[in-house]
């Protein structure tokens, strides 16, 4: 494994602990691993780190319709719907939610 992507362990950890609070279909989870974590597990990309608490906090501030918004449009180093051709708005939002994980309950949900 190279050393710039988040350990399969943890990365797991995070997927089973934040499953309960984003509920996804096989296909939404098959679109997590082949387009989100492609940069939400790698630590050189500056993109929030799936399970990274403080790395969400922040951005939960702006809210989750900001964040959709930014997801879908393209923000910073983020391509629009982060080159998932295949996702919906409705995919979308269940993945952000399933990233968000323990930050979206301890930050702002407006």
């Amino acid at each position: 494994m190279t050393s710039h992507l988040r350990p399969l362990a943890l990365i797991l950890t995070s997927l089973s602990v934040s499953t309960a609070q984003a509920q996804m279909t096989p296909e939404q989870m098959q679109l997590l691993g082949h387009n989100c974590l492609q940069c939400h597990a790698a630590a050189n990309t500056g993109a929030p780190l799936l399970g990274d608490i403080q790395d969400w906090q922040a951005r939960m501030q702006k809210g989750r319709e900001q964040i959709l918004k930014n997801s879908i449009e393209g923000i910073g180093g983020m391509p629009p719907m982060g080159y998932c051709s295949a996702c919906t708005q409705e995919d979308m939002q269940v993945l952000i939610d399933f990233m968000l994980g323990d930050a979206k309950e301890v930050g702002h949900d407006n």
